[in-house]
């Protein structure tokens, strides 16, 4: 019986088969790559009619849920015909935060993700870090009062004094901000901003954020790390006639000369009338001093109307500032002429006493209170770079004191590129309380005298040397601009070697005081920063614009 012997398997046309099937699959997936994803309304989406990969625009109504211990992002998109719950996890959401791109409230945001009906309700979950995209307007810069007419979820930039900080709950603070016009809180989402930063009662605050409701009362939310600033709070007080004309409840500054005193009425007084000051027991014990009888006084309270007549109610010891009376030298008589007729020695003039001309030992600061007018003198230990401006720490014979210059200061101040620690300067300014200890806030750039400026230096490195263990310590660098962009705080460069590139941040009081020409690409440069570790970048950040140099 003959065997039975299979056909030979012929691998030629195997493989042109199995090479036939892939390319179908393949040109498959080129179409579905190539097919537009289609973008939807929420209204669109209500109702499980539509599932699949979509794409959706619309703006975050309220700031996002960051959980970094997952990583875990969600947050709530609005647009007008409905609402949808937007969802990021694990190396997704670690890569948008990495990035810096995690959206804030107010944010326009165009996204596409998978729908996802397994959850109530249902959310778009994004699938790949480059399938979101922000688009964050201007902040609208408004004052206090007029916030309530502004637009629920808009981004806003308003400016305040400090007037309480309380934490209701972990991961939430709320700063009451107020202005001439009104006052608000402003929520501080640690998990967003980071932690809380120290906010002195009666220090100025500046807030980028979004307007939001809670409880259907107006709140601003702070949600970036980079929307907030402490700066000087220096008000200017109104004549007291003026403020005689504000209605019941109106928050309002005057001076004037405190005429009569008891513990708890004042009489102040201008040129343009008078006005009493009614104090607590509680804010006149919180007063470390009282000013005496004929001080220059400035006093921020609300007008209350009672029985006919206005009077100034301050909540806080810090709406409280004075000077002491000035003291006017006692003439010294001229001497009687002799009836002798011999010749009389003439007498020697005595010199005029002058407030400024020898500055106030630091080591009697303690006897000054918070409102004093003074001059100081000493050597910079520290210097300190905020958004706002610039603090200086004077030492003087192992006393200290802050000293704080705000942006528009500066740009005023003769010999400025000469400070730096160890430079020896004088300031002429008002005392306030910072963190309960005294500072100086000069009245102008032209209240600061730098009297031996300092060149600033550091140990030079190639860029490609530093890496992370070099953190908050402070080096040279020098190379070429290659890159300039601009970001919300300031100004990024990247500069380069042969030994490597680095961002440079150049925030925006900093680069305000910079030449163009240093900043734009092709320049060559020197810059002396403290280097920092963000997000896994290493920065070179200088703390002053004299640290940027030409080289």
């Amino acid at each position: 019986m003959p065997r039975y012997s299979p056909p030979p398997f012929r691998v030629g046309p195997a493989l042109g088969a199995l090479a036939l099937a892939l390319a179908g699959l393949f040109s498959l997936w080129i179409q579905a790559r190539l097919q537009p994803v289609p973008a939807l309304s929420l209204a669109d989406l209500s109702g499980g009619a539509i599932a699949g990969y979509v794409r959706v625009h619309g703006v975050l109504p309220e700031p996002p849920r960051w959980e970094p211990g997952g990583p875990r992002l969600r947050f709530r998109l609005r647009d007008g015909t409905g609402e949808l719950w937007v969802l990021a996890d694990g190396s997704v959401a670690a890569t948008l935060a990495q990035a810096n791109r995690i959206p804030r409230a107010g944010d326009g945001v165009t996204v596409e993700g998978r729908l996802r009906e397994d959850r109530d309700p249902p959310a778009l979950e994004i699938v790949h870090a480059e399938a979101l995209r922000i688009e964050r307007p201007e902040p609208l810069p408004l004052s206090i009062g007029d916030l309530p007419s502004a637009p629920v979820g808009a981004r806003v930039q308003i400016t305040g004094q400090i007037r309480s900080v309380r934490r209701p709950y972990e991961g939430l603070t709320l700063i009451r901000l107020q202005d001439e016009t009104g006052s608000i809180d402003v929520a501080w989402y640690e998990a967003l901003v980071g932690t809380r930063a120290e906010l002195p009662l009666g220090a100025g605050l500046r807030i980028t954020g979004a307007l939001t409701l809670y409880r259907e009362v107006p709140q601003v939310a702070l949600d970036d790390p980079e929307g907030w600033a402490l700066i000087p709070w220096t008000p200017t007080p109104q004549p007291i006639s003026r403020a005689q004309e504000r209605p019941d409840g109106a928050w309002v500054g005057v001076e004037g000369i405190l005429e009569e005193r008891s513990d708890t009425r004042w009489t102040l007084a201008d040129e343009t009338g008078s006005l009493e000051v009614r104090l607590s027991r509680e804010l006149r014990a919180a007063l470390p001093a009282t000013p005496p009888p004929g001080a220059r006084v400035q006093v921020w309270g609300r007008v209350r109307w009672r029985t006919g007549t206005p009077a100034l109610y301050p909540e806080l010891s810090i709406d409280i500032r004075w000077e002491p009376p000035v003291a006017i030298p006692t003439p010294v008589p001229r001497p009687t002429a002799s009836p002798i007729p011999t010749r009389s020695p003439t007498p020697t003039p005595r010199p005029r006493p002058s407030p400024t001309a020898t500055p106030f030992p630091l080591s009697a600061l303690a006897t000054l209170a918070p409102g004093a007018s003074v001059t100081v003198a000493g050597t910079v230990a520290e210097l300190q770079g905020f958004s706002a401006g610039w603090a200086l720490i004077l030492e003087q014979e192992g006393h200290r004191l802050r000293v704080f210059i705000p942006s528009e200061q500066m740009a005023g101040v003769r010999g400025r590129e000469g400070i730096y620690p160890g430079a020896r300067i004088r300031a002429t300014g008002v005392l306030t309380l910072y963190r309960g200890e005294l500072e100086l806030l000069p009245r102008s750039g032209r209240a600061i005298l730098v009297e031996k400026g300092v060149r600033p230096d550091a140990p030079p490195r190639a860029i490609g040397s530093l890496g992370p263990a070099d953190q908050n310590t402070t080096v040279r660098i020098a190379g070429q601009v290659v890159e300039r962009t601009r970001f919300s705080a300031g100004i990024r460069l990247v500069v380069r070697d042969e030994s490597g590139a680095l961002p440079v941040i150049l925030w925006e009081n900093v680069a305000a005081l910079i030449p163009e020409p240093l900043q734009e690409p092709g320049a060559n440069v020197e810059i002396i920063g403290r280097v920092r570790l963000y997000r896994g970048e290493l920065q070179v950040i200088p703390t002053v614009p004299w640290e940027v140099r030409s080289r």
